[in-house]
């Protein structure tokens, strides 16, 4: 590799944490499963949007992470996702990175907010009712400018309040 190529130089840790101040997102999506225990699952993803021509840059991100993988937003976009899915590359690469070069934007409040989901998650408590819907408050707290989302909060809330009574009444 060639220091003078630019393109082949591995990218600036503060660049990095740049530009996801810019164009990332941290979330946690919310939906319906019917193979969940209480037919809802929570999904925490990283990932930054760019067009195809600029992929190259998604793939210097993915480099320097060493987690993820970059695909199409769907199958007529022009548009290309670098995301990571993966809850231990997110906690073993993504999140470290962040606590090392720290976002300076409204971004840092929704990455604080994603750790203590994933905390909560490796705690197993998405596997109770009640800590099931405290991950789910807080996901709805996360991005508050963002695209709106699919479900209400109090429409899932008392979906699993449903679930959870199913349950306790089959036992």
């Amino acid at each position: 590799m060639s220091a003078d190529n630019q393109q082949e130089r591995p990218l600036d840790p503060w660049y990095i944490t740049g530009w996801f101040d810019g164009e990332g997102c941290f979330s946690v999506s919310v939906h319906p499963h019917s193979g969940a225990r209480y037919k809802w699952l929570v999904d925490p993803t990283v990932q930054t949007y760019q067009h195809k021509d600029s992929r190259m840059i998604l793939e210097r991100i993915k480099n320097y992470f060493r987690v993820g993988a970059i695909r199409s937003k769907g199958p007529n976009s022009n548009v290309l996702t670098y995301s990571v899915e993966s809850r231990l590359a997110i906690k073993e690469k993504i999140i470290p990175h962040f606590f090392k070069y720290p976002l300076q934007t409204q971004k840092s409040k929704d990455f604080s907010l994603f750790c203590e989901i994933l905390e909560a998650m490796d705690n197993n408590e998405h596997h109770q009712i009640d800590g099931l819907v405290r991950i789910i408050t807080l996901a709805f707290q996360m991005n508050p400018h963002g695209k709106n989302r699919k479900y209400k909060l109090n429409d899932i809330i008392q979906s699993l309040r449903e679930s959870s009574e199913t349950i306790r009444q089959t036992r």
